[in-house]
C-alpha cells in the first residue's frame, strides 16, 4: 500500500507542474545562471535531472542552441533548453536536435513550442487519469500498479519502443549528411 501511496503522490506532482506557455517565457534575455535557475524550476518537480551551465555550454558547442548574443539568450534559445531538458533523460542529443529542427519547418518557434508544450501536458493529464481512474494506457491500469513490478516492466518496454519509434523518425527526417566528396564538390560550385 506504501508503493501506492508514493505512486500517488508522484501523480500529483505531475499534475502540478507547472509547465509555461510560450507567451509565459521570460520576455527579456537571460543570463546563463538565469535560464539554468528557470528550467530546473520547471523540470526538477518533475522528477527530471537537473540542467547545468555545462550543459547548456555543450549544447551551444554541438550547435543544438545557437551561441548567446552579449551572454544573453532569447526566448526561443530558452524554450528549446526547456525542450532538451525535458527530453534528454530518454533521447540522445542528436535526436532532440533533429526534432527541434523538423518541429520548426514551416512554423513559428511559438506554435511549435506551445504544441509540444500542450501535448506534455495533456499527456500528464492522460496518465493521471489513466492510473486513477480504471482506464487503460498501454494495458496496465490502476489494479496493474498494486503488482508494482508487473506495471514496471510494462512501461519500460513502451518506453523503449516509443524511443526507438522516435529515432527512426528523427532519423527520416534529417537531411543526409553530405560525403567528403560531396562537400568538396559543393565547395568547388
Amino acid at each position: 500500500m506504501a508503493d501506492q501511496t508514493i505512486f500517488s503522490a508522484y501523480l500529483a506532482r505531475l499534475q502540478r507542474a507547472n509547465l509555461p506557455r510560450w507567451t509565459d517565457l521570460p520576455q527579456f534575455d537571460l543570463y546563463m545562471d538565469q535560464v539554468v535557475q528557470f528550467v530546473n524550476d520547471i523540470v526538477v518537480p518533475l522528477g527530471l535531472g537537473e540542467l547545468t551551465a555545462t550543459m547548456v555550454n555543450n549544447y551551444v558547442k554541438k550547435g543544438v542552441i545557437h551561441a548567446p548574443e552579449k551572454k544573453k539568450y532569447q526566448r526561443g534559445q530558452v524554450a528549446n533548453i526547456l525542450i532538451i531538458a525535458m527530453l534528454k533523460p530518454v533521447f540522445a542529443l542528436d535526436t532532440i536536435a533533429a526534432g527541434i529542427d523538423y518541429q520548426l519547418r514551416n512554423r513559428q518557434a511559438a506554435q511549435a513550442y506551445d504544441a509540444f508544450i500542450l501535448a506534455f501536458i495533456g499527456a500528464v493529464q492522460q496518465v493521471n487519469s489513466d492510473f486513477t481512474g480504471e482506464v487503460t494506457i498501454n494495458k496496465v491500469n490502476r489494479e496493474d500498479t498494486v503488482n508494482i513490478q508487473s506495471a514496471m516492466v510494462n512501461l519500460a518496454i513502451n518506453a523503449v519502443l516509443e524511443k526507438l519509434l522516435v529515432e527512426m523518425m528523427a532519423k527520416a527526417v534529417a537531411p543526409t549528411p553530405l560525403t567528403p566528396k560531396a562537400k568538396k564538390k559543393a565547395a568547388k560550385a
